[in-house]
Formats: C-alpha cells, sequence, structure tokens
C-alpha cells in the first residue's frame, strides 16, 4: 500500500472542499491507499505540509484547491520519485483542465484510484517555479488584484478584468533567446507550459505539457474598442486567429522590463526585481492522470 496525503486549502472553492473530503474517505479505494488530510491555513503552509509528508513516507501528494495550490505540490517534487495529483476546486483550475482531470469531485477521485502517472514538465524562473503558465502584463496586474478579493470565481475575475482595463498601460520587454534581442511592446506577455489560464480560456493552443518547450505567447496593444472581440475569441478557443497575437516556442529565455516586473505564476501575484532568467525542466512531475 502506498501513502498518500490530501493538502486541502479551505480558502480555494466557496467551500467546496467540504465536500471532497466526504467524497475522499466514500471513493478512494482504501485497499490501495494509507490516507492522510492535512489542511493549509495560509500561504505557504502547502509547500511545509508537502515537504513535511515526504519525510514521513507520504508516496502520493493531492493537491485539493486551484493551481495556486497545485503550484505549491509541484514546486517540491520537481525531479521527485514522489507522484502527485489534484481534485480542482479552484477558481480556474486550469492545470487540471489542461491535463484532462474534470472539476467532478468523484471523477477526480477515481483517477487518482487508477494512479496511473504522466512525465510533466515545469517552468524554472529564477529561483520559482510554474507547472502552467507564467504572465507578464495585464493578467498579472489582474491577478494581484483577485488576490485580495474576499470572494473568488469566474464572474468576479471577468468583473475584475473590465474594471481595470483602463488602468493599465501596455508595457516593454526586452527579450533574449538564442543569441537573438528582440524588443516588444505587450499588453501581455504569457510563458505557457499549459495551454490555459483556467475555465478554458486557452492562450497558448498547441502547448503540450511534456514536449520539452516553452511557449511564448504575446498579445500586442490594442484600442479598447477591440477587447470586446479579443474576449470572444478566447471564449471560442481561437485567439490565436487575432492580428493582435503573436506565439513562437523556445526552451529559455531571458526577460527584462525596464521596471521590476510583476508577474504571475499559476495565477499567484510575484514581483521580479532583476531579469526574469527561464527555462523548461523536462519531465519533471509525476502526474497522476
Amino acid at each position: 500500500m502506498e501513502k498518500i496525503t490530501f493538502i486541502i486549502n479551505p480558502i480555494a472553492g466557496h467551500k467546496k472542499y467540504k465536500i471532497a473530503v466526504e467524497k475522499i474517505y466514500k471513493y478512494l479505494n482504501h485497499k490501495k491507499f494509507i490516507l492522510s488530510i492535512k489542511y493549509s491555513k495560509k500561504k505557504g503552509d502547502v509547500e511545509k505540509i508537502a515537504k513535511k509528508a515526504i519525510t514521513k513516507g507520504a508516496n502520493i501528494i493531492i493537491a485539493v484547491g486551484g493551481d495556486g495550490t497545485v503550484n505549491e505540490v509541484s514546486r517540491t517534487l520537481i525531479n521527485s520519485k514522489v507522484k502527485m495529483g489534484v481534485i480542482p476546486v479552484g477558481s480556474g483550475n486550469g492545470l487540471a483542465l489542461c491535463i484532462g482531470i474534470p472539476n467532478n469531485i468523484q471523477k477526480a477521485i477515481e483517477i487518482i484510484n487508477s494512479n496511473q502517472i504522466k512525465k510533466l514538465d515545469c517552468i524554472s524562473i529564477n529561483n520559482l517555479h510554474s507547472i502552467n503558465i507564467i504572465g507578464f502584463g495585464f493578467d498579472a496586474f489582474v491577478a494581484k488584484k483577485f488576490s485580495k478579493e474576499s470572494s473568488r470565481g469566474l464572474l468576479k475575475y471577468i468583473f475584475l478584468t473590465f474594471k481595470l482595463l483602463g488602468k493599465y498601460k501596455s508595457k516593454e520587454y526586452t527579450i533574449k533567446n538564442n543569441n537573438k534581442i528582440k524588443k516588444i511592446k505587450a499588453f501581455a506577455l504569457n510563458i505557457c507550459n499549459g495551454n490555459q489560464f483556467g475555465n478554458n480560456f486557452i492562450i497558448s493552443p498547441t502547448a503540450k505539457l511534456n514536449d520539452k518547450k516553452l511557449n511564448i505567447c504575446i498579445i500586442k496593444p490594442f484600442k479598447w474598442y477591440d477587447f470586446l472581440k479579443l474576449i470572444i475569441q478566447f471564449y471560442l478557443k481561437k485567439i490565436h486567429f487575432s492580428k493582435f497575437y503573436e506565439s513562437y516556442t523556445t526552451n529559455e529565455l531571458i526577460i527584462e522590463g525596464k521596471t521590476e516586473n510583476l508577474i504571475h505564476i499559476d495565477g499567484e501575484s510575484h514581483i521580479i526585481k532583476n531579469k526574469a532568467n527561464i527555462h523548461i525542466i523536462p519531465k519533471s512531475i509525476n502526474f497522476i492522470v
């Protein structure tokens, strides 16, 4: 039998975690796993709990939460033999949707019972890591404001997006890769391992979580009256057809801004004070799918 620890973020998912706990006890295959459930109380707890569980012999760590919870678990397991999985109960659940794990809690537990793994890449940015998407620009600006909201969810995110649109100005970046230097002005600059932000808002249709590539996706500056068309293209999963969209692939790059960079890593806000050194760490996470 394998030791499995579920780390629950009570802040994520509007108290859906209580339903998740009931279903874990009901549907987890207790003949295959020795179960432990732990709760985070504040930011940073998830990583500490994961590390402690591993020292006590856990073979599997399951994130019960959103993309931020998945990120905290995944960064403790880079190039580790320990497996991880997710029961998605967050606001966007981008990584889970990207990899094909449903928001239905019972079905997510059935996937965990199967105990089949896929090796996923992750992204390194300075001393931080991402399993899905790193964003510079407008979506990082929204992510920072979103993190301070008492209520979460798709509607709140959409509300903030429209509210903050007129308060944001596109920024200039210098991108260095393959011995080339490119200066751009971007509304949003995303480094993608997965294909979406969450809620099936696809930013990088060709991205794959295990292809050893970073997908660089740029939204160029646009007029305010073009925004609704961009939102519709996102909804229809056709943003890559927009004249304001540009993308390419690489396995490493350096990004510099004129000032310190506000970014989001899997939806969580961070500040990068110096240049951002970014590269892919191939097949470094054992993810249950």
